[in-house]
């Protein structure tokens, strides 16, 4: 490659990991500069008030150009907004304490979401199971979406607020959309499902609800949190804070407009309308919830998870 060119293509790798600015011109004919943020996410029901919030302007009214970037995980998007190849992203809290305790320069910037109660995330049997209770659940596999993550973690919490040896059950990893089929094959006996894959199972029928682990765990669990790296969240402080702001007024209105919510849920999600209309939803407000962090590290370092428990504090920019 010539050198003019390997400097044009240089150049354009670094506007567009950094962060390039539109301009636009306003009425006075002075330049508006706009920043792009390429934001990381899961395309789950909890990222819906971010969607919503581009929708409604909240980000554009604060110069920001917002692109929701759909990633398989959280650990694919902590490695993307570390390397500098995305702004911020969306991960479940465990994820991100694990993380940090792993020495990865992590900031959360924004709360993600908070967990409901219902059928918001539940465990499910077969409807022609012996297991009615969570103590039934005793020498048997459960499915979740990942090992060693939010999902064992809220269930072992749950299940020893019920009475239950965490040693005698087996989890089994199986994605979110084989779990229905999972159980319906009785490749396992449990699975644990979060909306919209619960309402799925339930209405497929044959299934039933041994146990709701979130609200046994701490009312309004917080899930999830979008984040940056340290280095960008001091590089550009300014960018991260309008973020929050708008982010946080997202949140509020989503919490406060749930019919708003269920209408753009199949514009990211393979979802029908009527699907959309019956799920849970989760909750959603602008507390991070610290304390909640704290005793969700407590709970992954007593569980294996980590090894040293991560500074909370640094991690929520205390």
């Amino acid at each position: 490659m010539f050198p003019v060119r390997r400097a044009l293509a240089t150049a354009l790798a670094v506007l567009l990991v950094t962060g390039a600015t539109a301009c636009s011109d306003d009425r006075d004919g002075q330049a508006e500069t706009v920043t792009r943020l390429d934001v990381g996410v899961v395309s789950v029901i909890d990222v819906a008030p971010l969607y919503l919030g581009i929708s409604k302007g909240f980000f554009s009214a604060r110069k920001l150009q917002v692109t929701p970037t759909p990633r398989q995980g959280g650990s694919v998007i902590v490695a993307a907004v570390v390397s500098g190849n995305q702004h911020i992203g969306f991960s479940n809290n465990t994820s991100l304490l694990i993380a940090a305790s792993r020495g990865l320069p992590l900031r959360i910037v924004a709360a993600g979401n908070q967990a409901a109660d219902g059928d918001y995330a539940a465990i499910f049997t077969r409807a022609d199971s012996r297991i009615s209770s969570p103590k039934d659940l005793i020498g048997k596999n459960i499915a979740v979406n990942n090992l060693n993550n939010v999902g064992p973690l809220s269930i072992n919490a749950a299940l020893q607020a019920s009475g239950v040896d965490i040693t005698k059950v087996k989890f089994v990893e199986v994605s979110f959309p084989e779990m229905g089929a999972a159980l319906a094959q009785r490749r396992v006996d449990a699975a644990w499902a979060v909306e919209p894959f619960a309402t799925a199972i339930k209405a497929a029928g044959g299934a039933k609800v041994v146990l709701r682990p979130y609200p046994l765990v701490a009312p309004h669990f917080p899930v999830a949190s979008y984040f940056t790296s340290q280095s960008y969240a001091a590089s550009d402080p300014d960018v991260v804070d309008r973020f929050r702001q708008a982010m946080n007024e997202s949140l509020t209105y989503a919490q406060n407009h749930p019919d708003e919510i269920r209408k753009i849920l199949p514009t990211y999600i393979d979802l029908t309308p009527e699907i959309a209309a019956g799920v849970v939803l989760p909750e959603w407000s602008t507390d991070i919830g610290a304390p909640l962090l704290q005793r969700t590290a407590k709970l992954a370092h007593e569980y294996g998870y980590l090894t040293t428990e991560p500074d909370v504090a640094r991690l929520v920019g205390g």
